[in-house]
């Protein structure tokens, strides 16, 4: 539970530099004669509170894997700029780099296309 604590603690952080950048970025933005709506502003604290429980449901889900010795294979697959490396990002964040691993994997070759490939 004290390492869950922790790792709450230091997502905090890292979501309020994220805000202070979004700040800045909101002040950028009003220069330049774009607006955030006010229901955008609205929906970041729900964003962020639903991103943190997700997220230390994860980090139970990686103890419990540890502890169990089971593996678990992720698969994001779709084209570039759908959004993958945002989402792994959000995902991977919390969770501990000596256990979580992240590999790139290039484009399927003819042959690979009708098998499964990792």
């Amino acid at each position: 539970m004290n390492t869950l604590n922790s790792d709450l603690l230091d997502s905090y952080d890292e979501e309020l530099e994220l805000e202070l950048e979004d700040r800045t970025l909101e002040h950028v933005l009003e220069a330049e004669n774009f607006h955030i709506s006010d229901e955008e502003k609205a929906f970041r604290p729900t964003y962020f509170r639903e991103l943190f429980r997700l997220q230390a449901e994860l980090v139970k889900l990686q103890d419990w894997v540890v502890e169990s010795g089971h593996k678990v294979v992720i698969l994001f697959e779709g084209r570039d700029a759908a959004g993958k490396g945002g989402a792994i990002k959000r995902i991977t964040q919390p969770l501990n780099p000596r256990v979580c691993r992240v590999a790139a994997l290039p484009a399927p070759t003819e042959r690979e296309r009708t098998q499964w490939y990792f």
